[in-house]
């Protein structure tokens, strides 16, 4: 077999194994929750004070009454 195709076979088959491994710790994680990813949604980037780009470029040109970006988000 060719050296190349064994060492993307075996990369291959680590990656899949690795995509198995966090899905099974967090479908069986304690807090049965999925982290939250959302700039919006996620208590952390909010302690930042990190918005979400829309919320940031409505804030920076006042185009829009910012209540609404902030409902759209998950801040209301």
């Amino acid at each position: 077999m060719n050296t190349f195709l064994l060492i993307l076979l075996v990369t291959i088959v680590l990656v899949a194994i690795c995509f198995v491994a966090i899905g099974l710790q967090v479908f069986f994680s304690k807090k049965k929750k999925f982290p939250e990813t959302e700039i919006g949604h996620n208590a952390e980037m909010r302690k930042r004070n990190i918005k979400c780009a829309k919320c940031e470029e409505l804030e920076r040109c006042a185009l829009k009454d910012i209540a609404e970006c902030n409902a759209d988000c998950g801040k209301a």
